[in-house]
């Protein structure tokens, strides 16, 4: 079992996805590659990661990636964001933008879809007189995988008990035969999911008035969440654009971001 080629898998998975890994984490390779190291005859995982860095990325390079994300998520996680967002974050957007009668929101590193689907229950059902707005929720992840079940809107038991009252369990989901649940329309057409690279080339996206980026600059080093950053600051509209970090998550780029404060919560406004 050799090991050797280990600095070089690093920085192929850093430079393609911006997840930054050292020794420490072999433990996380053995396991989550395992299975595609055994699917292609290999007798361990080293030996798949030797055949990776030499060849070029193709397919079974991004099926190893997808393996090393992390695709954690709930509904409604972390509440105090959701408050938030309730009483202060979208009215104050809604007030801004009542002319117009649009609002564009971008889930980033969105995993199976549940921060996006919060996000439109609780416009719904805190804010209806949005009813005849024109509201776009981008949702993006990296993993077509995740994707796929995003896409689908279906969720077993237990997901749909992580975090979401019952009272909306009932009134925004339908209950499958097979015991599972799935979101009604109403709900699942306001958010259109796509393939996003955070460090990879960006698409022409349209100007957003609210941006969550929870729980990804974590697993990148500070260069390239700088470029991320700097990305995100050209996607926000000017003066009161906001963006929304993890709470283990800050800012120190004073030129890009000034901080704003609420209970329980900070959030970031792009500089001019």
């Amino acid at each position: 079992m050799s090991k050797e080629s280990l600095p070089q898998f690093f920085t192929l998975i850093e430079k393609q996805i911006g997840i930054a890994l050292d020794n420490t984490k072999q433990y996380l390779l053995e396991s989550r590659l395992q299975p595609l190291a055994k699917q292609g005859g290999h007798a361990d995982v080293y030996s798949f990661i030797k055949q990776l860095i030499q060849s070029p990325v193709d397919s079974l390079h991004r099926q190893a990636f997808e393996a090393l994300t992390t695709n954690e998520t709930s509904f409604f996680r972390d509440n105090h964001v959701f408050n938030a967002l309730k009483s202060t974050i979208l009215p104050g957007l809604i007030e801004s933008r009542r002319v117009d009668k649009t609002l564009r929101i971008w889930s980033c590193a969105c995993s199976s879809g549940q921060e996006a689907i919060s996000i439109a229950i609780l416009i719904r059902e805190s804010f209806p007189e949005l009813y005849d707005w024109d509201i776009v929720i981008n949702a993006t992840d990296i993993s077509e995988s995740i994707l796929e079940k995003a896409r689908s809107g279906i969720y077993n038991a237990m997901e749909v008990r992580r975090g979401l009252d019952p009272i909306y369990t009932e009134k925004y989901f339908t209950k499958l035969e097979n015991g599972n649940f799935q979101i009604e329309p109403s709900i699942k057409k306001m958010i259109h999911y796509s393939a996003h690279n955070l460090v990879g080339a960006w698409p022409s996206f349209s100007k957003f008035d609210l941006i969550l980026l929870r729980n990804v600059l974590i697993y990148f080093n500070q260069e390239v969440k700088n470029n991320v950053l700097k990305k995100i600051k050209q996607q926000l509209r000017p003066i009161d654009g906001i963006l929304i970090l993890g709470a283990a998550e800050s800012i120190y780029a004073d030129d890009l971001y000034r901080l704003q404060s609420l209970e329980k919560i900070t959030y970031y406004k792009a500089n001019k």
